[in-house]
């Protein structure tokens, strides 16, 4: 787009992408941990520093629960804890510099497929993102294992395509990414998707093979400090239990009150203009509006594309490995593999994700396989061919890497938008490639040598920089929040066992097993529970009718009985 010196056009970009990446993350690490925010919202967060706690050697009873989390952001919290910094905004800390990471993570990704200004727009939307900018710093896990997970998927592709050695680096990231949140296992796929859709498989894995076997030793052996903090500590494998629980899980089964759950597959999809841009809706629509005309684009460039190679080479042969096969054959493929795609989405709620997972990724590998053999038979290559066939692999594993966390999340029926922050580097590549096939379509006007069609992606970026300025300087304390703290401030010095409904939130802000009862639907149940656990006191959210306790204390949203 700029007449720059090739070098200093990367360096001036990177260095572009590190300040808007730092501002944006610093901000919000500042603005949260100056601010009470873990209040209605972020509950989770309160179980993540326990078992930072627990690993910083503080021990707290009663809450098994924390032995089924991932444990590597609980670990590096726990480092700030042993060095002193007891503090919730040490986990901000921690969980916030992966968004960092991950933005750069990203526009070096978006490099391999894209220029300097692509890559750029593509990291800037990211980090802009408001489901994104929603769940930075604040102490969960979505957004660390997203960042392990890009840089994963970055090295792995520079292992195949530069360096072999960036094996040994790409499955450890991998496993770090899984145990910061499980979930990150479907990189592995991802990877794998990658491998296969390069040509020539049986060359890629003779040239492969050995650093390829390092690489997935490198990765047991980054595993093994993690299973060893398991077995030590008489841990539970929690993510075997996850895992189970989910994958024999669908709206066929499911059931809540007696009645069966439905399943709105949709969700995700519905969704994905607030995900974008919730504070300003309008946003997210002309985003979503821009990449919907380049998807529109591509669609009509590869159906003419289609049309005009099968008269060319449908009476001409194939090949399937050592089988000449009719040229036919590969559109019949192609036709095949995008059902097995459409189907893999419609059965994530049928069957159990890992069936639609599969069918979804062979689906993806067939896909590459059919395109190969048709570019490669069709001589009269259109420009499109000619600029994606390179990449072909990288556009599918991204395409893949958006559509298998869609698919999963779809077939999980506990739905919340947070989760699209796992489909977010995906559904990115997938806009910043429609838009640049939308502006090379266009021929645009040039104004001393720049060209005025660039000014459609940069308005995004304003509109989304709005966004997020909108957000940043609009975070506000909890009144929930800061009523817990006081609570917990007035029963510090106070003798005896205690109760609550919010038992997470009392047991980090006390350091002490705060218990949770289970009749909260029922006064005389809540009570007989809290009498015949000797409680002295109970910390409720709201009035509790209790016979035997009297409030002693009320912060508003919170208030505190006392056995009377």
């Amino acid at each position: 787009m700029f007449d720059l010196n090739k070098k200093l056009e990367n360096k001036l970009t990177i260095i572009a992408v590190a300040v808007v990446a730092f501002i944006i993350t610093f901000s919000i690490i500042y603005q949260n941990s100056t601010h009470y925010i873990l209040g209605n919202d972020y509950r989770d967060v309160f179980f993540y520093l326990i078992e930072s706690l627990r690993m910083s050697g503080v021990e707290i009873g009663g809450y098994a629960y924390v032995n089924y989390l991932p444990p590597f952001i609980p670990f590096l919290t726990s480092i700030l804890f042993r060095m002193g910094f007891v503090s919730i905004s040490s986990i901000f800390v921690t969980s916030g510099i992966f968004f960092f990471i991950g933005i750069m993570g990203l526009f070096y990704l978006l490099r391999l497929r894209f220029n300097n200004f692509y890559a750029f727009f593509g990291s800037f939307l990211y980090a802009t993102l408001f489901i994104n900018l929603k769940w930075v710093a604040n102490g969960t896990l979505d957004l660390a294992f997203v960042a392990l997970m890009i840089w994963a998927l970055y090295f792995f592709i520079q292992a195949m395509e530069k360096n072999q050695k960036y094996f040994y680096i790409a499955f450890p990231l991998a496993v770090l990414s899984f145990f910061t949140k499980y979930t990150g296992a479907i990189i592995v796929g991802v990877m794998i998707l990658y491998f296969m859709s390069r040509t020539n498989i049986a060359s890629n894995i003779r040239r492969c093979y050995k650093n390829l076997f390092g690489g997935i030793l490198a990765g047991v052996l980054t595993s093994i400090p993690f299973f060893a903090y398991f077995l030590i500590n008489k841990i539970p494998l929690g993510f075997l239990n996850q895992a189970s629980e989910v994958a024999s899980e669908n709206s066929l089964t499911a059931t809540h009150a007696g009645q069966l759950v439905g399943n709105d597959l949709f969700f995700y999809i519905n969704f994905i203009r607030y995900d974008i841009s919730s504070n300003h809706v309008l946003t997210g629509w002309i985003i979503l509006a821009v990449a919907i005309i380049g998807i529109i684009v591509i669609v009509y460039m590869f159906s003419k594309t289609f049309r005009n190679s099968y008269l060319k080479i449908k009476d001409t042969s194939s090949s399937i490995y050592k089988w000449k096969v009719p040229s036919k054959l590969m559109y019949v493929l192609l036709v095949i593999s995008i059902g097995m795609i459409i189907i893999s989405f419609f059965t994530a709620s049928l069957i159990s994700f890992f069936y639609s997972e599969a069918l979804l990724f062979f689906g993806m590998y067939l896909l590459a396989y059919a395109l190969t053999k048709i570019i490669i038979n069709y001589e009269d290559v259109d420009n499109i061919w000619m600029s994606t066939y390179p990449y072909l692999a990288i556009n599918i594993a991204m395409t893949g890497l958006f559509l298998s966390y869609l698919i999963f999340f779809s077939a999980h029926l506990t739905k919340t938008n947070r989760y699209f922050t796992s489909m977010a580097p995906g559904f990115i590549f997938l806009v910043v490639f429609a838009v640049e096939i939308l502006l090379n379509r266009i021929k645009g006007i040039e104004i001393k040598r720049f060209n005025l069609k660039y000014l459609i992606p940069i308005f995004m970026m304003f509109l989304m920089l709005f966004t997020c300025y909108t957000f940043v300087t609009h975070i506000d304390d909890d009144s929930v929040a800061i009523n817990e703290q006081q609570a917990a401030d007035w029963l510090s010095e106070k003798d005896g066992i205690v109760f609550s409904n919010r038992a997470p939130a009392q047991t980090w802000y006390l350091q002490k097993e705060v218990k949770p009862p289970t009749g909260l639907g029922n006064g005389t149940i809540l009570n007989d529970e809290l009498v015949n656990g000797n409680a002295s006191y109970y910390i409720s959210s709201g009035e509790a009718d209790l016979n035997d306790y009297v409030m002693v204390k009320d912060f508003h949203d919170i208030k505190i009985y006392q056995r009377s």
